[in-house]
């Protein structure tokens, strides 16, 4: 893996993956003589890029924004986290070579960091963060999961809610792709189940992939970022227990009530989300696997269980370079 402090380093994602605690823990704590981190204007201007790769306007602004950050002189090291470059989360990241395009143009001497885990989890994280602001629907709605069988979706919105294809998650594909555009040794691939297991090494890790000797010391206050519990879910959501049928297209559509209403109703989702957040779940966080339902976690786990050991032994393989030697499976 390429050492020393880079120009610029890029988190790439994924989402609900890592995120609070690299920009928290590690890039909010670095030190701002030597690195610049999600500057203004380059960094929501990139955001919006990435977001919108097919907008020429917003592509042209980052373009601009480079631009001046460059010729601004700043010999900091620029660290741009924003998950979304690794593509649209919901949309099985299908964007993620045009955002690679965008990077490979606006930073070609970046060195990447790509945040994994299993995606029977991120599924099921990406689920409770959808609960938090969208349509509460059944997990089965939300993974295209009808009559035993997850299937292809048919719309970004489905019954008022947005959905994800289970099975056509492209973690590995991502990485592949950014490897061969920047090279493996300047792409660092972490695993959301090896910092829970081996924290050190993968903090090690991040340490080089900073050009630093070790990290900085984390906040003393640490917030936590626990997803809804599945029994405030139950109990503050409970059309998820509604059984809702195969959809057809008159089910494809956005949501059913005016924007005006949707506004209106705004406050109250808030209040809601703070008292499940601030109040219930701390109180009574009783959890337990929503996709034990139908088998869903078994045979998505069976689907990507080829890529997860390819995974697994790219991650470990970078960890060895640090620590020594290769962690046992995951």
């Amino acid at each position: 893996m390429n050492t020393g402090r880079p120009k610029v380093l890029l988190h790439i994602g994924l989402h609900k993956t890592g995120t609070r605690f690299l920009q928290r823990e590690v890039f909010g704590q670095l030190d701002p003589a030597e690195f610049n981190v999600n500057p203004e204007p380059l960094w929501p201007a990139v955001r919006q890029a990435v977001r919108h790769p097919d907008d020429p306007e917003r592509v042209e602004a980052a373009r601009q924004a480079v631009a001046e950050w460059r010729a601004s002189g700043d010999d900091r090291t620029l660290v741009i986290s924003e998950p979304h470059i690794s593509g649209d989360m919901y949309g099985s990241h299908h964007d993620y070579a045009d955002n690679l395009a965008l990077m490979r143009e606006f930073f070609p001497e970046a060195r990447a960091m790509f945040f994994v885990r299993k995606q029977s989890d991120w599924l099921q994280s990406a689920y409770r963060q959808h609960l938090a602001k969208g349509r509460p629907v059944p997990i089965e709605v939300f993974l295209n999961f009808y009559d035993g069988e997850f299937r292809s979706r048919l719309g970004r919105e489905v019954y008022g809610a947005r959905n994800v294809e289970a099975l056509t998650l492209r973690f590995l594909a991502i990485y592949r792709a950014w490897a061969e555009a920047y090279g493996e040794e300047s792409v660092y691939l972490l695993r959301q189940e090896d910092l829970r297991r081996r924290p050190a090494a993968v903090k090690a890790l991040i340490a080089r992939a900073l050009g630093l000797e070790a990290l900085p010391e984390p906040p003393k206050e640490r917030g936590h970022n626990r997803s809804y519990s599945a029994l405030a879910i139950h109990l503050f959501h409970p059309t998820v227990l509604r059984h809702y049928p195969a959809p057809g297209p008159e089910d494809v559509h956005g949501r059913r009530i005016p924007q005006w209403l949707n506004d209106l109703l705004g406050p109250f989702r808030r209040i809601r989300r703070s008292l499940i957040q601030h109040a219930f779940d701390k109180v009574v966080y009783k959890d337990w696997d929503l996709l034990a339902r139908h088998g869903m976690r078994a045979r998505i786990e069976d689907h990507y269980a080829e890529e997860n050991a390819e995974l697994e032994r790219i991650a470990h393989q970078q960890l060895a370079a640090v620590v020594g030697k290769a962690s046992p499976g995951g």
